[in-house]
Protein backbone atom coordinates (compact mmCIF):
# COMPACT_ATOMS: atom_id res chain seq x y z
CA UNK A 1 0.00 0.00 0.00
CA UNK A 2 1.32 3.34 -0.85
CA UNK A 3 2.19 5.38 1.93
CA UNK A 4 0.47 8.83 2.29
CA UNK A 5 2.20 12.04 3.43
CA UNK A 6 0.47 14.94 5.37
CA UNK A 7 0.94 18.90 6.76
CA UNK A 8 0.91 18.68 10.34
CA UNK A 9 2.33 21.64 11.67
CA UNK A 10 3.21 25.30 9.70
CA UNK A 11 5.71 28.18 10.40
CA UNK A 12 5.18 31.24 8.22
CA UNK A 13 8.38 33.94 9.30
CA UNK A 14 6.94 36.90 6.93
CA UNK A 15 6.45 40.20 6.25
CA UNK A 16 2.57 40.03 6.37
CA UNK A 17 2.77 37.69 10.28
CA UNK A 18 4.48 35.80 12.13
CA UNK A 19 3.16 32.42 13.34
CA UNK A 20 -0.05 30.35 10.95
CA UNK A 21 -2.66 32.29 12.82
CA UNK A 22 -1.64 36.00 12.13
CA UNK A 23 0.18 34.87 8.82
CA UNK A 24 -3.54 33.74 7.75
CA UNK A 25 -5.31 36.75 9.17
CA UNK A 26 -3.46 39.31 7.85
CA UNK A 27 -3.13 37.65 4.45
CA UNK A 28 -6.98 37.52 4.25
CA UNK A 29 -7.40 41.21 5.21
CA UNK A 30 -6.10 42.29 2.59
CA UNK A 31 -3.54 44.50 4.55
CA UNK A 32 -0.52 44.71 2.60
CA UNK A 33 2.84 44.36 4.11
CA UNK A 34 5.08 48.12 4.74
CA UNK A 35 6.56 48.67 1.01
CA UNK A 36 9.51 51.06 1.54
CA UNK A 37 11.65 53.42 -0.96
CA UNK A 38 14.82 52.51 -2.40
CA UNK A 39 17.31 55.52 -0.93
CA UNK A 40 18.25 57.22 -4.27
CA UNK A 41 20.89 58.65 -2.70
CA UNK A 42 22.61 55.29 -2.47
CA UNK A 43 21.87 54.06 -5.90
CA UNK A 44 19.26 54.93 -8.86
CA UNK A 45 17.18 52.22 -9.95
CA UNK A 46 14.58 51.77 -11.86
CA UNK A 47 12.31 49.86 -9.51
CA UNK A 48 11.87 51.96 -6.31
CA UNK A 49 10.42 50.08 -3.94
CA UNK A 50 10.80 46.78 -1.79
CA UNK A 51 9.61 44.61 0.99
CA UNK A 52 11.66 44.90 3.94
CA UNK A 53 12.82 41.92 6.06
CA UNK A 54 10.53 40.87 8.53
CA UNK A 55 11.24 41.88 12.35
CA UNK A 56 11.35 39.79 15.11
CA UNK A 57 13.74 38.92 18.03
CA UNK A 58 14.80 34.84 18.86
CA UNK A 59 13.92 35.74 22.60
CA UNK A 60 10.25 36.76 21.76
CA UNK A 61 10.13 32.87 20.99
CA UNK A 62 12.08 32.16 23.87
CA UNK A 63 14.91 30.51 21.85
CA UNK A 64 18.13 31.07 23.97
CA UNK A 65 20.43 33.27 22.82
CA UNK A 66 22.88 31.10 20.76
CA UNK A 67 26.18 31.99 18.91
CA UNK A 68 27.01 35.35 18.02
CA UNK A 69 27.28 34.24 14.23
CA UNK A 70 23.80 33.48 13.44
CA UNK A 71 22.70 35.22 9.87
CA UNK A 72 19.21 36.05 9.40
CA UNK A 73 18.30 33.73 7.31
CA UNK A 74 19.27 31.01 10.46
CA UNK A 75 17.57 32.94 12.79
CA UNK A 76 14.05 32.72 9.93
CA UNK A 77 14.70 29.22 10.46
CA UNK A 78 14.98 28.39 13.78
CA UNK A 79 11.94 30.55 14.29
CA UNK A 80 10.25 28.43 11.39
CA UNK A 81 11.16 25.67 12.70
CA UNK A 82 9.78 25.98 16.29
CA UNK A 83 6.29 27.28 15.15
CA UNK A 84 6.16 24.51 12.83
CA UNK A 85 7.02 21.94 15.33
CA UNK A 86 4.68 23.37 17.91
CA UNK A 87 1.88 23.78 15.36
CA UNK A 88 2.52 20.14 14.75
CA UNK A 89 1.34 19.55 18.67
CA UNK A 90 5.52 17.90 19.36
CA UNK A 91 6.61 18.87 22.31
CA UNK A 92 9.85 20.69 23.03
CA UNK A 93 11.75 20.58 26.52
CA UNK A 94 14.47 23.04 26.95
CA UNK A 95 18.06 21.65 28.29
CA UNK A 96 21.43 23.60 28.01
CA UNK A 97 20.13 25.66 25.74
CA UNK A 98 19.02 23.29 22.90
CA UNK A 99 15.79 21.68 22.61
CA UNK A 100 14.42 17.98 22.38
CA UNK A 101 11.69 16.74 20.95
CA UNK A 102 9.01 13.94 22.21
CA UNK A 103 9.83 11.77 19.09
CA UNK A 104 11.58 8.99 19.22
CA UNK A 105 12.27 8.77 15.33
CA UNK A 106 14.63 10.60 13.40
CA UNK A 107 13.39 13.68 12.20
CA UNK A 108 14.76 15.02 8.93
CA UNK A 109 15.74 18.87 7.82
CA UNK A 110 15.30 19.94 4.11
CA UNK A 111 15.42 23.70 3.38
CA UNK A 112 15.78 25.01 -0.19
CA UNK A 113 17.18 28.79 -0.21
CA UNK A 114 17.55 30.76 -3.37
CA UNK A 115 20.85 32.86 -1.95
CA UNK A 116 22.44 32.81 1.50
CA UNK A 117 23.22 36.14 3.37
CA UNK A 118 25.86 38.22 1.36
CA UNK A 119 25.98 41.16 3.66
CA UNK A 120 28.50 39.43 6.03
CA UNK A 121 31.03 38.77 2.52
CA UNK A 122 30.44 42.00 1.70
CA UNK A 123 31.80 43.55 5.03
CA UNK A 124 34.41 40.98 5.14
CA UNK A 125 36.10 41.51 1.70
CA UNK A 126 35.66 45.27 2.16
CA UNK A 127 37.91 44.67 5.26
CA UNK A 128 40.25 41.81 3.24
CA UNK A 129 41.06 44.35 1.02
CA UNK A 130 41.72 47.56 3.63
CA UNK A 131 38.46 49.95 2.81
CA UNK A 132 36.83 51.02 5.62
CA UNK A 133 33.34 50.73 5.77
CA UNK A 134 30.86 52.30 8.31
CA UNK A 135 27.85 50.03 8.65
CA UNK A 136 24.68 52.04 9.53
CA UNK A 137 22.46 48.96 10.35
CA UNK A 138 25.25 47.17 12.99
CA UNK A 139 26.22 51.14 13.95
CA UNK A 140 29.61 50.52 13.75
CA UNK A 141 32.83 50.14 11.85
CA UNK A 142 32.93 46.77 9.79
CA UNK A 143 35.86 44.23 10.03
CA UNK A 144 36.93 40.97 9.29
CA UNK A 145 34.64 38.16 10.51
CA UNK A 146 36.54 35.27 11.53
CA UNK A 147 33.18 33.04 10.86
CA UNK A 148 32.65 34.13 7.40
CA UNK A 149 32.81 30.66 5.80
CA UNK A 150 30.23 29.28 8.02
CA UNK A 151 28.08 32.22 7.86
CA UNK A 152 28.32 31.76 3.99
CA UNK A 153 27.12 28.42 3.85
CA UNK A 154 24.05 28.07 2.15
CA UNK A 155 23.21 24.47 4.25
CA UNK A 156 24.17 26.67 7.54
CA UNK A 157 20.10 27.13 8.17
CA UNK A 158 19.05 23.67 8.38
CA UNK A 159 22.55 22.38 9.91
CA UNK A 160 21.58 25.05 12.85
CA UNK A 161 17.94 23.91 13.34
CA UNK A 162 19.44 20.20 13.53
CA UNK A 163 21.86 21.87 16.25
CA UNK A 164 19.20 23.81 18.31
CA UNK A 165 16.49 20.78 17.96
CA UNK A 166 18.54 18.23 17.93
CA UNK A 167 17.32 16.21 14.85
CA UNK A 168 19.00 13.64 13.64
CA UNK A 169 17.91 12.41 10.32
CA UNK A 170 19.02 13.42 7.06
CA UNK A 171 19.84 16.94 6.49
CA UNK A 172 20.27 18.91 3.57
CA UNK A 173 19.96 22.31 1.49
CA UNK A 174 18.26 22.73 -1.94
CA UNK A 175 19.13 25.50 -4.25
CA UNK A 176 16.89 25.96 -7.39
CA UNK A 177 16.59 29.69 -7.41
CA UNK A 178 12.71 30.31 -7.45
CA UNK A 179 11.55 27.01 -7.10
CA UNK A 180 14.09 26.02 -4.46
CA UNK A 181 11.32 26.15 -1.08
CA UNK A 182 8.83 23.86 -3.91
CA UNK A 183 11.59 21.67 -4.63
CA UNK A 184 12.54 21.12 -1.11
CA UNK A 185 9.20 20.09 -0.06
CA UNK A 186 9.03 17.70 -3.07
CA UNK A 187 12.21 15.90 -1.81
CA UNK A 188 10.90 15.71 1.69
CA UNK A 189 7.23 14.17 0.40
CA UNK A 190 9.46 11.47 -1.13
CA UNK A 191 12.02 10.97 1.50
CA UNK A 192 8.46 10.00 3.58
CA UNK A 193 7.35 7.93 0.61
CA UNK A 194 10.19 6.02 -0.14
CA UNK A 195 9.98 5.38 3.45
CA UNK A 196 13.67 6.75 4.24
CA UNK A 197 11.92 9.11 7.10
CA UNK A 198 8.48 9.48 9.24
CA UNK A 199 9.10 12.93 9.89
CA UNK A 200 10.57 15.67 8.00
CA UNK A 201 11.33 19.52 8.70
CA UNK A 202 10.82 21.18 5.70
CA UNK A 203 10.43 24.46 3.79
CA UNK A 204 12.50 27.75 2.44
CA UNK A 205 14.32 30.40 3.42
CA UNK A 206 15.45 33.78 2.10
CA UNK A 207 17.86 36.26 3.19
CA UNK A 208 18.42 39.50 0.43
CA UNK A 209 19.27 42.27 3.29
CA UNK A 210 22.12 44.47 1.72
CA UNK A 211 22.14 48.11 3.20
CA UNK A 212 23.82 49.03 0.38
CA UNK A 213 21.50 47.75 -1.63
CA UNK A 214 23.87 45.75 -4.02
CA UNK A 215 21.45 42.68 -4.42
CA UNK A 216 18.42 44.81 -5.78
CA UNK A 217 20.28 46.68 -8.07
CA UNK A 218 20.96 43.07 -9.93
CA UNK A 219 17.55 42.29 -10.19
CA UNK A 220 16.77 45.82 -11.20
CA UNK A 221 19.43 45.44 -14.24
CA UNK A 222 17.95 42.31 -15.24
CA UNK A 223 14.38 44.58 -15.58
CA UNK A 224 13.03 42.01 -13.06
CA UNK A 225 11.59 44.54 -10.58
CA UNK A 226 7.95 45.72 -10.73
CA UNK A 227 8.29 50.03 -11.89
CA UNK A 228 4.72 50.26 -10.24
CA UNK A 229 4.69 53.71 -9.15
CA UNK A 230 2.85 52.77 -5.59
CA UNK A 231 4.78 49.17 -5.91
CA UNK A 232 1.97 47.01 -6.57
CA UNK A 233 3.85 44.19 -9.06
CA UNK A 234 0.27 42.75 -9.95
CA UNK A 235 0.98 39.81 -11.55
CA UNK A 236 -1.34 38.44 -13.91
CA UNK A 237 -2.52 42.46 -14.96
CA UNK A 238 -1.81 44.58 -17.97
CA UNK A 239 -0.08 46.76 -15.95
CA UNK A 240 2.69 44.73 -14.38
CA UNK A 241 5.97 45.63 -15.30
CA UNK A 242 8.05 42.95 -13.00
CA UNK A 243 8.21 41.44 -9.28
CA UNK A 244 8.20 42.90 -5.87
CA UNK A 245 11.51 42.55 -4.04
CA UNK A 246 11.14 41.33 -0.43
CA UNK A 247 14.32 41.23 2.22
CA UNK A 248 13.18 38.19 3.03
CA UNK A 249 11.04 35.80 4.95
CA UNK A 250 10.44 32.12 5.76
CA UNK A 251 8.41 29.18 5.91
CA UNK A 252 8.80 25.84 7.51
CA UNK A 253 6.49 22.99 7.39
CA UNK A 254 6.08 19.78 9.16
CA UNK A 255 5.46 16.49 6.51
CA UNK A 256 4.25 13.13 8.34
CA UNK A 257 3.64 9.57 7.23
CA UNK A 258 -0.10 9.09 7.71
CA UNK A 259 0.24 6.54 10.13
CA UNK A 260 2.71 8.45 12.09
CA UNK A 261 0.78 11.47 12.27
CA UNK A 262 -2.29 9.80 13.53
CA UNK A 263 -0.42 7.72 16.12
CA UNK A 264 0.27 11.29 17.89
CA UNK A 265 -3.73 11.90 17.16
CA UNK A 266 -2.06 15.26 15.16
CA UNK A 267 -4.07 17.87 13.21
CA UNK A 268 -3.84 17.58 9.51
CA UNK A 269 -4.05 20.68 7.16
CA UNK A 270 -3.75 18.88 3.97
CA UNK A 271 -2.47 16.01 2.20
CA UNK A 272 0.23 15.85 -0.26
CA UNK A 273 -0.26 13.79 -3.00
CA UNK A 274 1.95 14.24 -5.81
CA UNK A 275 4.96 16.16 -7.10
CA UNK A 276 6.73 16.80 -10.24
CA UNK A 277 9.81 18.62 -11.38
CA UNK A 278 11.15 19.43 -14.77
CA UNK A 279 13.37 21.52 -15.78
CA UNK A 280 13.65 24.32 -19.10
CA UNK A 281 17.02 23.66 -20.29
CA UNK A 282 16.86 27.14 -22.13
CA UNK A 283 17.84 30.25 -20.54
CA UNK A 284 20.02 31.25 -17.08
CA UNK A 285 17.25 33.65 -16.51
CA UNK A 286 14.32 33.76 -18.85
CA UNK A 287 11.52 31.36 -19.09
CA UNK A 288 11.00 29.22 -21.99
CA UNK A 289 8.70 31.14 -24.59
CA UNK A 290 6.44 28.31 -25.62
CA UNK A 291 5.42 27.07 -22.00
CA UNK A 292 6.09 23.56 -23.22
CA UNK A 293 7.65 21.92 -19.96
CA UNK A 294 4.94 24.00 -17.54
CA UNK A 295 2.36 22.57 -19.55
CA UNK A 296 4.61 19.10 -19.33
CA UNK A 297 4.76 19.78 -15.70
CA UNK A 298 1.08 20.36 -15.24
CA UNK A 299 0.33 17.28 -17.33
CA UNK A 300 2.29 14.95 -15.11
CA UNK A 301 1.51 16.70 -11.94
CA UNK A 302 -2.53 16.36 -12.62
CA UNK A 303 -3.25 13.31 -14.57
CA UNK A 304 -7.00 13.05 -14.65
CA UNK A 305 -7.91 14.95 -11.18
CA UNK A 306 -10.24 17.81 -11.10
CA UNK A 307 -8.31 20.75 -9.55
CA UNK A 308 -10.01 23.33 -7.65
CA UNK A 309 -7.54 25.95 -7.00
CA UNK A 310 -4.35 26.97 -8.15
CA UNK A 311 -1.68 29.08 -6.81
CA UNK A 312 0.41 30.51 -9.30
CA UNK A 313 3.41 31.16 -9.57
CA UNK A 314 2.56 35.03 -10.59
CA UNK A 315 5.45 36.62 -10.17
CA UNK A 316 4.14 39.75 -12.18
CA UNK A 317 7.35 40.11 -15.17
CA UNK A 318 6.02 40.65 -18.50
CA UNK A 319 7.03 37.24 -19.40
CA UNK A 320 6.86 34.90 -17.20
CA UNK A 321 3.07 35.94 -16.44
CA UNK A 322 2.24 36.03 -20.15
CA UNK A 323 3.20 32.28 -20.87
CA UNK A 324 2.65 31.00 -17.70
CA UNK A 325 -1.17 32.66 -18.46
CA UNK A 326 -0.98 30.92 -21.95
CA UNK A 327 -0.02 27.05 -20.49
CA UNK A 328 -2.70 27.50 -17.92
CA UNK A 329 -5.52 28.40 -20.90
CA UNK A 330 -3.76 25.78 -23.36
CA UNK A 331 -4.01 23.06 -20.11
CA UNK A 332 -7.78 23.98 -18.55
CA UNK A 333 -9.53 25.67 -21.21
CA UNK A 334 -12.12 28.29 -20.78
CA UNK A 335 -12.67 30.55 -18.05
CA UNK A 336 -15.74 28.12 -16.42
CA UNK A 337 -13.34 25.42 -17.01
CA UNK A 338 -10.16 26.74 -14.93
CA UNK A 339 -9.03 26.65 -11.10
CA UNK A 340 -9.73 29.89 -9.05
CA UNK A 341 -5.97 31.21 -9.59
CA UNK A 342 -3.75 33.62 -7.24
CA UNK A 343 -0.58 34.52 -6.58
CA UNK A 344 0.65 34.80 -3.03
CA UNK A 345 3.25 37.19 -4.54
CA UNK A 346 0.95 40.04 -5.76
CA UNK A 347 0.99 40.31 -1.77
CA UNK A 348 3.80 39.98 -0.12
CA UNK A 349 6.01 40.02 -3.10
CA UNK A 350 8.83 38.05 -3.97
CA UNK A 351 10.94 36.23 -1.25
CA UNK A 352 12.73 34.04 -3.80
CA UNK A 353 14.13 30.86 -2.31
CA UNK A 354 11.13 30.85 0.10
CA UNK A 355 8.24 31.39 -2.07
CA UNK A 356 7.70 28.07 -2.81
CA UNK A 357 7.17 27.12 0.85
CA UNK A 358 5.20 30.04 2.15
CA UNK A 359 2.78 29.19 -0.97
CA UNK A 360 2.64 25.64 -0.10
CA UNK A 361 1.32 26.80 3.52
CA UNK A 362 -1.26 29.11 2.13
CA UNK A 363 -2.79 26.22 0.10
CA UNK A 364 -2.82 23.88 2.38
CA UNK A 365 -4.22 26.62 5.07
CA UNK A 366 -6.73 27.02 2.05
CA UNK A 367 -7.44 23.53 1.68
CA UNK A 368 -7.82 23.49 5.63
CA UNK A 369 -10.25 26.89 5.79
CA UNK A 370 -12.16 26.26 2.49
CA UNK A 371 -11.48 30.00 1.47
CA UNK A 372 -8.71 31.50 -1.00
CA UNK A 373 -7.17 34.90 -0.59
CA UNK A 374 -8.03 37.34 -3.34
CA UNK A 375 -5.86 38.59 -5.99
CA UNK A 376 -4.03 42.19 -5.22
CA UNK A 377 -4.56 43.33 -9.36
CA UNK A 378 -6.31 46.05 -11.15
CA UNK A 379 -6.75 45.71 -15.42
CA UNK A 380 -6.67 41.36 -15.17
CA UNK A 381 -5.39 39.42 -18.01
CA UNK A 382 -8.61 38.60 -19.92
CA UNK A 383 -9.29 34.45 -19.99
CA UNK A 384 -7.72 33.76 -16.56
CA UNK A 385 -10.00 32.90 -13.16
CA UNK A 386 -8.42 35.40 -11.18
CA UNK A 387 -9.76 35.12 -7.85
CA UNK A 388 -10.89 39.13 -7.23
CA UNK A 389 -11.97 38.50 -3.93
CA UNK A 390 -11.56 36.11 -0.98
CA UNK A 391 -13.75 33.14 -1.77
CA UNK A 392 -15.68 30.87 0.34
CA UNK A 393 -15.43 27.34 -1.70
CA UNK A 394 -14.56 23.59 -0.90
CA UNK A 395 -11.24 22.87 -2.36
CA UNK A 396 -10.77 18.85 -2.89
CA UNK A 397 -7.78 19.24 -5.10
CA UNK A 398 -5.06 21.74 -5.35
CA UNK A 399 -1.77 22.97 -7.20
CA UNK A 400 0.55 25.14 -6.35
CA UNK A 401 3.76 25.95 -8.33
CA UNK A 402 7.39 27.64 -8.83
CA UNK A 403 9.25 28.61 -11.79
CA UNK A 404 12.73 29.84 -11.14
CA UNK A 405 15.68 31.49 -12.89
CA UNK A 406 18.00 28.27 -14.55
CA UNK A 407 14.28 26.73 -15.69
CA UNK A 408 13.64 24.96 -12.56
CA UNK A 409 10.53 24.16 -12.72
CA UNK A 410 8.40 22.38 -9.79
CA UNK A 411 4.74 21.47 -8.60
CA UNK A 412 2.88 20.02 -6.09
CA UNK A 413 -0.63 18.45 -5.77
CA UNK A 414 -2.54 18.39 -2.82
CA UNK A 415 -5.85 17.33 -1.44
CA UNK A 416 -7.95 17.75 1.58
CA UNK A 417 -7.51 15.04 3.82
CA UNK A 418 -10.40 12.08 4.47
CA UNK A 419 -9.64 8.75 6.11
Amino acid sequence: MKKRVVITGIGPVTSIGIGKDDFWKNLLSGDLPEVKKVPQYKIRTKSKFYIPFPEFSLSTYDIPKYYRFLQPEDKLAIVGAKLALEDAGIKLFLENKKFLTEIKSKISVILGTGFTGLETAFHSYLAHIGVKYYSERQQKKVSYNRMVIPMLMTNSPSAWISILFGLQGENFTVNAACASGTIAIGQAYQKILNGNSDIVVTGGVENLQDEEFSIFRGFDVLGALTKSESGNPQPFSDDRSGFLFSEGGSCLLVLEKLSHAKQRDAKIYAEILDYQSNCDAYNIVQIEPSGKQIMNLLTALIKNERIDYLNSHGTGTIPNDEIESKAIINYFGKVENQPFINSTKSILGHTIGASGAIETAVTALSIFNNEIHSNNVENPIENLNLAQKNIKINIEKAISVSYGFGGHNGGLLFGKFHE
